[in-house]
């Protein structure tokens, strides 16, 4: 919008310093009306990103009160929390309609004098770039993780989750010869705390992956011994994790392979392309922590 803004403009000095008919002069756009217009377009386009992030945010919840209630939690508050944004969305949606309205009443009256031809050009002009963006984000930061492809490679060859086993390290047992249940809750809680802190998802432990479903089940069997051996492993595997540019790189063809085999509406396209572009700018910076923090988001927007 900042571009149609500046053609605007630039037909308002040419308007005023070319030597045009009095009847032309007349035609000109009035530039109080030009500014209410490009102030209704940047509230047009504030209200559509607002309304975006309110949309993800509405899923994600929607996903939390999924998983709540297949484990029997209580999901009054989060229904609570996401009947409020689907509020604020139905509000958006009015504010929307409303500005729309608006715009299109001012538009009418500055067609006469060519702004909107110019504002439309300018729109249409970036229309066709989001829709070059859409189809060569991935592209675009497979170039950039180009540069890293040996890191990547020695990542995704430790993350393999195909076909490797698991492999159960020996624990020298207590001096007692037994293990307690709390000694095994102690090491599942590190075990959580610390993939929370790295901001780690399951499938990041890559072929250890299915290390907590294991010690869920040696707790079930009332095995100790066998369940702080797993629990052991699946913490140093955790500590063994750095988040860095390989493991970024890695993460997102994996994102990118999950959108292959997902059926991807234009909304969710929209959300993927700012996204990526996120986590490029992110990963450029070498924040690698914010990048992963991203594609967390990204992933659960695919289903």
């Amino acid at each position: 919008m900042r571009t149609a803004g500046i053609l605007v403009l630039l037909c308002l000095v040419l308007g005023t310093t070319s030597c045009k008919s009095k009847g032309e002069a007349q035609a000109a756009p009035d530039p109080a009306a030009v500014k209410a217009q490009q102030e209704l377009v940047a509230r047009r386009d504030a209200l559509l990103a607002q309304k975006q992030k309110l949309q993800t945010e509405s899923s994600q919840l929607g996903d939390e009160i999924k998983k709540a209630e297949a484990s029997g939690g209580d999901t009054k508050d989060l229904e609570k929390k996401k009947a409020d944004i689907d509020s604020q969305i139905a509000q958006q949606d009015t504010n929307l309609s409303n500005t729309s309205s608006e715009l299109s009443a001012l538009s009418s009256k500055l067609d006469a004098a060519g702004g909107i031809a110019a504002r439309e050009a300018a729109v249409a002009k970036r229309e066709a770039e989001v829709a070059i963006r859409e189809k060569e984000a991935f592209q675009k930061m497979r170039d950039v993780l180009a540069a890293e492809g040996a890191s990547a490679d020695r990542w995704k060859e430790g993350c393999n989750t195909g076909g490797q086993p698991m492999i159960i390290q020996q624990v020298a047992p207590p001096k007692s010869g037994n293990y307690s249940r709390k000694e095994v809750d102690a090491l599942v809680g590190r075990a959580k705390a610390a993939m929370a802190k790295k901001g780690l998802m399951n499938a990041d432990l890559g072929a250890q992956s299915n290390l907590e479903g294991e010690v869920t089940k040696a707790l079930g069997e009332s095995d100790w011994t066998r369940g702080f051996i797993l629990a052991s492993q699946l913490v140093q595997t955790i500590d063994a994790i750095q988040v860095n540019r390989g493991f970024i790189g890695a993460k997102v063809q994996r994102l990118q392979n999950r959108v292959k085999g997902a059926k991807v509406d234009e909304a969710t396209q929209t959300q993927l392309t700012e996204g990526l572009k996120d986590v490029l700018q992110k990963y450029g910076d070498q924040d690698f922590g914010g990048a992963n923090k991203k594609i967390n988001q990204l992933w659960n927007v695919v289903r």
